[in-house]
């Protein structure tokens, strides 16, 4: 059977081939193409399972039509709506997106970003990156990589960044607690502690507190391993229980650690904490179902993933010269 070729297309329907590719490509609107003249390319597409040589227009163009996420952890529903709203934006512009994740390893980091731009030869990358520092990423090979970073901030690393206040957003729920009453409020913290994020959280719990007059007790700042959130958020509750001054609530710096505080409290060796309030840097559908009612920092993932990755596209295609530092604006939830 002969295989459908551009040409063909372009002799049903009577339009160009340049026209026909212009579809193809998501260019459409860009240029001016009707709506009607658009649907009538991808109605005839569907109907003769008509597909673009993507091989032959990568030797053509010299890209790959490949992008790179790499996130700490693909199964927390954060990445996960970022990585879904990436590939929508990606496949609406004949990109393709390859996903890893790092479990907060420097080691597997680097080790993902060299064989995606040695090996799989990415047109770019979406980087939520867990190094400490920019000696990585500074290296001159990677000069010419298009890179947006997301969530986290590389220190001393002049790059594109999408991002939130989380500073501002953690000031804001704190202080919402302290309204409500709290006096004495813990803050549990996700592992590794240096990153932007979880930095930029803390100062903004310690704020909260200092601006109402209430004492830093660094006591009261718990680390949470990454790969063991269950058994260190019992942990650490067990450790509230017996402080000299009660805790009346907790500040989760991610849902992971919420949803750990909800598990735990269920159990009866948590009696004594029942009544404690609880806060979560983050917003999750279980917050809406528990009997519990939790305050929560609700980021604009979709739109962290729409942002990201419209940037690196500008990017490629040389529109952003200059580097770009994005931040949107969260919700605070009060149930």
């Amino acid at each position: 059977m002969k295989k459908l070729q551009l040409a063909d297309l372009s002799k049903k329907l009577g339009f160009s081939k340049t026209l026909i590719s212009m579809v193809l490509n998501g260019k459409g609107n860009h240029y001016g193409i009707s709506k009607k003249s658009q649907a009538k390319v991808r109605d005839a597409i569907a109907e003769l399972n008509y597909s673009p040589n993507k091989f032959a227009k990568s030797l053509r163009t010299g890209k790959s039509f490949f992008i790179g996420l790499i996130v700490t952890d693909i199964a927390n529903p954060f990445y996960s709506t970022i990585a879904k709203s990436i590939e929508n934006v990606l496949f609406d512009n004949d990109y393709n997106l390859m996903v890893c994740s790092t479990e907060e390893s420097e080691a597997r980091e680097k080790l993902l970003v060299e064989m995606m731009v040695n090996q799989q030869g990415v047109d770019g990358l979406i980087i939520a990156s867990t190094f400490k520092d920019a000696s990585f990423y500074g290296q001159a090979i990677f000069t010419k990589v298009p890179m947006v970073f997301i969530d986290r901030v590389v220190p001393q690393l002049n790059a594109n960044y999408v991002m939130v206040d989380n500073y501002g957003a953690s000031y804001e729920v704190v202080s919402h607690l302290i309204s409500q009453g709290c006096k004495s409020i813990a803050c549990f913290a996700i592992t590794p502690l240096y990153l932007s994020t979880i930095n930029d959280r803390i100062e903004g719990y310690r704020k909260a507190l200092a601006k109402k007059g209430i004492k830093n007790n660094a006591g009261l700042i718990k680390a949470i391993g990454f790969e063991s959130i269950k058994d260190d958020v019992e942990r650490c509750l067990k450790e509230l229980i017996t402080c000299e001054m009660p805790v009346d609530g907790i500040f989760a710096l991610n849902n992971h650690i919420a949803v750990a505080i909800l598990s735990a409290l269920r159990k009866r060796a948590f009696g004594k904490l029942a009544h404690i309030k609880i806060a979560c840097f983050d917003d999750v559908d279980t917050f809406d179902i528990v009997d519990k009612k939790i305050i929560s920092v609700r980021q604009p993932i979709e739109e962290i993933g729409q942002n990201s990755s419209t940037l690196l596209l500008d990017v490629i295609l040389g529109k952003q010269k200059e580097k770009s530092k994005r931040v949107l604006d969260t919700k605070l939830v009060v149930r």
